[in-house]
Parts: C-alpha cells; sequence; structure tokens
C-alpha cells in the first residue's frame, strides 16, 4: 500500500458521501444503498462497522460488517458477518484484486476489538465469489441459501399468467378472482411507513413465532427510519378486509429490480389467501412498473417455483481460529444450506 492510499475503519455510513457509497455497492439491490444502511444504524436494529479503502482520497472499495452471535446446538459462537444488514446481499465490495488485502485488514481491526474469532462473507453471486475467492486465502468456501427471483421480460400481468403450467394459471387466477369479488380485500401500496409500521411489526411477528426466531424482527422505529431514509423507494403491500389487515410485506424498489421481504400474515385469517397476494400483486406492480426482476427471498421454494421463480445460488467464506476448525465450519454451513434448500 503507497502513501496515497489508505485503510481506515468507520462506526456510521455518514462518513461516505451517499454517492461514493453507492457508487462501489451498486445500484441493483436497493439493500446495499447507503440509505438503507442508514435506516439500520438510526433504528439501532444492528451495531454496524465499515472499512474503506481510499486511493488518493477516492473510495475504491469498502464493506460493511456487524458482529453476530451464531447460536446451534445450545451453543452461541460470535462472528463478524460481513454482509447487508438484514438483507440477502454481498456487502463485500472490491473493484479489483488488489483491494482484497486491505479489506480484510480493516477486518482484522475489528475482530481484534470486538474479540471476535470468526469472519463470515455472506450473499455472494458465483461471478461475486469467483472474483474474491483468491484473496480470501485461509477462508473455506460455502453454498448458502438460494435467492428466488423472476426476470420480467413480460408485456403484462396476463403474459406472466401465460408463462406458467395451465393448472397454476388456474390458481392465481381463482385467488385473484375470490379476493377481488368474493372476499372484497383491499390493497394499500403505500410509502406511509411509519403509519402502518405498527401493523407490520405485529404481523412479521406472528410469522416470527412460528420459526421461533425473531433476529430478524423489525422494529417499529426501523420502518420510521426506513421511510426517512428511503423515501419513494421503500414501501409497504397491505392487504385489508373491512379494515383488518389481513398480511403486510416490506419492497424495495431500484429502477431495475422490487425486492420483497419480511411479510406478515395474521394467522387468524389465512383462509383469505392474503399471503399469496403479497406475490401475485407485488409480481403484477414490478411488471406495470417495468422492473426488470423481481426478489422473494430465501425459502418456501415449492410454491415460489409454481409461480415461476428461479433460484439464484449463493455462496459465502467462512474463517474460524485454525485451518481445521475452518473446514469444519464450511462443510456444517454447506450442509445446513443443503437442507433448507430442498
Amino acid at each position: 500500500m503507497n502513501e496515497e492510499s489508505e485503510v481506515s475503519v468507520h462506526r456510521t455510513v455518514r462518513d461516505f458521501t451517499e454517492k461514493e457509497w453507492n457508487r462501489v455497492a451498486g445500484s441493483m439491490f436497493p439493500e446495499r444503498c447507503h440509505g438503507w444502511y442508514r435506516a439500520v444504524e438510526d433504528s439501532r436494529m444492528r451495531d454496524l462497522y465499515y472499512v474503506a479503502f481510499r486511493e488518493k482520497r477516492t473510495l475504491a472499495a469498502a464493506l460493511g460488517c456487524y458482529p453476530f452471535v451464531e447460536k446451534q446446538f445450545g451453543i452461541s459462537v460470535p462472528f463478524l458477518e460481513v454482509g447487508c444488514p438484514l438483507g440477502t446481499a454481498s456487502s463485500f465490495f472490491p473493484q479489483n484484486p488488489e483491494h482484497i488485502p486491505p479489506l480484510l485488514r480493516g477486518i482484522e481491526q475489528i475482530r481484534k476489538q470486538e474479540k471476535i474469532r470468526g469472519t463470515l462473507i455472506f450473499d455472494l453471486k458465483q461471478e461475486e465469489a469467483d472474483f474474491v475467492k483468491e484473496g480470501l486465502k485461509g477462508f473455506s468456501l460455502f453454498r448458502a441459501l438460494e435467492r428466488t427471483y423472476i426476470d420480467l421480460d413480460f408485456s403484462d400481468f396476463d403474459d406472466y399468467l401465460d408463462s406458467l403450467d395451465s393448472s397454476d394459471r388456474r390458481s392465481i387466477r381463482k385467488t385473484l378472482n375470490r379476493a377481488e369479488k368474493r372476499w372484497k380485500i383491499n390493497h394499500v401500496l403505500t410509502g406511509e411507513l411509519s403509519k402502518w409500521g405498527h401493523t407490520a411489526h405485529q404481523l412479521q411477528g406472528y410469522l416470527c413465532g412460528e420459526h421461533r426466531d425473531f433476529r430478524m424482527h423489525l422494529s417499529e422505529q426501523f420502518y420510521e427510519a426506513l421511510e426517512t431514509n428511503m423515501k419513494g423507494s421503500a414501501e409497504l403491500t397491505v392487504f385489508l378486509k373491512d379494515d383488518i389487515p389481513l398480511a403486510t410485506g416490506l419492497v424495495l424498489n431500484s429502477q431495475e429490480a422490487a425486492v420483497h421481504k419480511f411479510p406478515g400474515i395474521d394467522p387468524q385469517y389465512r383462509q383469505y389467501q392474503a399471503y399469496f397476494l403479497l406475490y401475485y400483486e407485488g409480481i403484477r406492480t414490478a411488471i406495470e412498473r417495468k422492473q426488470k426482476r423481481i426478489y422473494f427471498g430465501t425459502t418456501t421454494y415449492g410454491f415460489k417455483e409454481k409461480i415461476g421463480c428461479g433460484r439464484e445460488p449463493l455462496l459465502g467464506f467462512v474463517k474460524f481460529m485454525n485451518p481445521v476448525t475452518t473446514r469444519l465450519l464450511g462443510h456444517y454451513l454447506a450442509w445446513r444450506s443443503s437442507q433448507m434448500n430442498r
């Protein structure tokens, strides 16, 4: 590293301009943007660190990370997780292979400061993993959960339906017809996240309770922070019957893509099939907006394949204590993901 380059560690994304951060992070995934990190910070959902590598005072590469405790078999293991907080996109942004060593030095500084022995780099697409793997000596590669998506090369919603198997097409039309004519379900798509934050928090809590996992349960403060920091890009999709909220979901938008996350369902009203409406109306809206792709996250693969979703493999890298433990962890994480990818 020459005198005109430097590595620095930061505790807030506000140490970067929005323009420079978004330039190195890219524009496809809204979860990578400066506004998303501001919202996570303001809501205190995660305790974030950042590493910056500058050349001639210009931001050349960066990453975001946070301490995270992995709990398995009653054992809690602290890791430094490099990944978009509350997201399923990479937060590791080297622009060329020479940027990887200085970013790793920043990770080491944070890891020692936090007294953490392990590092996880999550949610890399295949091409991203291929790009960085030579620079991650001592890390073990593993296959993570697959992300679902639909490429939206359709003229309208009917054209999308025509791309599906006849039985799946009939099922969707039947559900939409019942929702509109029999059940009189109202759909609200709104940027007023603070107004609907309590409802979304409550409905997501039902699903978190079913899975006994509240690590990703969004606080009401998060919705307020998101409305402030991603106004015009973040929305809530809400389905109601007689003013009773049935289901909600968070939608993040870029020009290229819509990302649907954090659904919430009231279990008392499952008969209205509002969970499925989250997907159908989400696809309809993204097609109307001429977005190129829609993402629906991980898990529930069987249903998502019926509505035309493909799967995008995601990869990760892990390093922990010593080479033997690192390899064992890599094998374990790959096995766990394979069970959940079924």
